[in-house]
């Protein structure tokens, strides 16, 4: 039994030292309320990653202006497909708990190597009730904690959309280590974000370089 198996069989948050993690060898990433696979800053995780033997794959999820959880969890279930200590999902807002409820809806006994989140949320965000059923059905953080390796949450200083409490919440709620970059709003390209350096930070720390590829 690896310390992931017994972790995930006793509840506890698995510990691994650096070197046994495995490489990050697929990445996906869940875009958010009103958002598709070409906003934001979702294409240059895989202009940057893909050169390096990494899968990157970047879902369109439907009706994005009236999102419905269950629809979002079909398509998810397609795009994810299987998951092992090699893959890491990454979300941006409504993503992120779209992640969540993936991760509670799968049957398998499955293992995950990272959990990257960025302005996340898993309970209401005042003033947008057209996301509320997306918190609604029970989570179970615990159970993501103990099954996926790495765990980072990136939380502005001044999130207009969600507030940063709620993000902070989360984070504890997974026990992820937590960035908070100052002045960066909701992390939208609006906001100069076509690129998000505190995300690709985590991501290359995650990611083992492979021959002939170089981190920038």
């Amino acid at each position: 039994m690896t310390a992931l198996d017994d972790a995930a069989a006793t509840g506890r948050t698995a510990s691994l030292p650096l070197d046994a993690h495995p490489p990050v060898t697929r990445i996906v990433v869940v875009h958010g309320l009103g958002a598709t696979a070409a906003s934001h800053w979702f294409g240059a995780v895989r202009d940057r990653y893909a050169p390096r033997g990494v899968e990157v794959v970047v879902p369109d999820l439907p009706d994005s202006q009236a999102p419905d959880l269950d629809t979002w969890l079909s398509t998810l279930a397609v795009a994810v497909g299987a998951v092992d200590q090699g893959t890491v999902l990454v979300g941006h807002s409504l993503g992120c708990v779209s992640i969540l409820q993936h991760l509670a809806a799968r049957q398998d006994d499955w293992r995950l190597g990272g959990l990257a989140l960025v302005a996340g949320f898993c309970e209401e965000v005042p003033g947008i009730p057209e996301v509320d059923h997306f918190v609604a059905r029970p989570l179970d953080p615990d159970a993501v904690a103990a099954r996926t390796l790495r765990r980072h949450v990136v939380v502005a200083d001044d999130d207009p959309v969600v507030p940063r409490s709620l993000t902070e919440t989360l984070a504890r709620l997974l026990d992820a280590d937590l960035t908070v970059v100052a002045g960066a709003g909701h992390f939208v390209a609006r906001g100069g974000f076509d690129r998000l350096p505190a995300l690709e930070d985590v991501l290359d720390s995650w990611t083992v370089e492979r021959p002939g590829t170089r981190l920038s």
